[in-house]
């Protein structure tokens, strides 16, 4: 990959994560590089394989990183702990997960970028799902209590956007870690 890709890649994403899907524009993504856009087109044929290929790039990162911090524990308190660390992060450097902003924005997305969102989920619920596997007395099943966690994690920090205070990742926090004594 090109150096001038990976920057505009990494723009993106930084844009993304700061505002919304709008923020990545071929536009703002050549003003941010110090490049026309036309030169960014050169190194994105569209702007719908541009948002695909970020997800799925963001996909990778997020769980390998994920995982390392995770890899010396099976312990599910301290994986859902490891998780909610990583929303925790975003909020105090002001980010959002991708997939919030990608879901934000629906009408913008074509059928791959809606299909890259939901990829992204179903491994996050997946990956909620594993983390909970030697939990036990958990009040519904865990397929869709994994469901309830990634949506109370997204969620709140959706809503923490509006604050400096992380209240609602913190509400969060204490109702994932009170769920039962794994």
């Amino acid at each position: 990959m090109s150096e001038t890709r990976a920057q505009l890649k990494h723009i993106a994403i930084d844009q993304i994560q700061q505002a919304n899907l709008a923020a990545a524009s071929f536009r703002e993504l050549g003003k941010a590089a110090g490049i026309k856009s036309s030169s960014v087109h050169y190194h994105f044929q569209s702007r719908e394989r541009l948002l695909t290929e970020l997800l799925q790039d963001y996909d990778l990162k997020f769980f390998a990183e994920l995982d390392a911090a995770t890899a010396s524990t099976h312990r599910p308190r301290l994986r859902l702990g490891a998780l909610m660390d990583v929303f925790e992060h975003y909020h105090t450097h002001r980010r959002q997960c991708m997939s919030l902003a990608y879901a934000a924005s629906p009408h913008e997305l074509s059928d791959a970028n809606l299909h890259a969102v939901q990829t992204f989920l179903e491994h996050m619920e997946r990956w909620v799902e594993d983390a909970l596997a030697k939990a036990s007395l958990l009040p519904i099943p865990k397929d869709q209590l994994a469901r309830v966690i990634v949506s109370a994690l997204e969620g709140a920090l959706l809503f923490d956007r509006l604050t400096d205070e992380p209240k609602h990742l913190n509400a969060a926090r204490s109702w994932i870690t009170s769920l039962s004594s794994y």
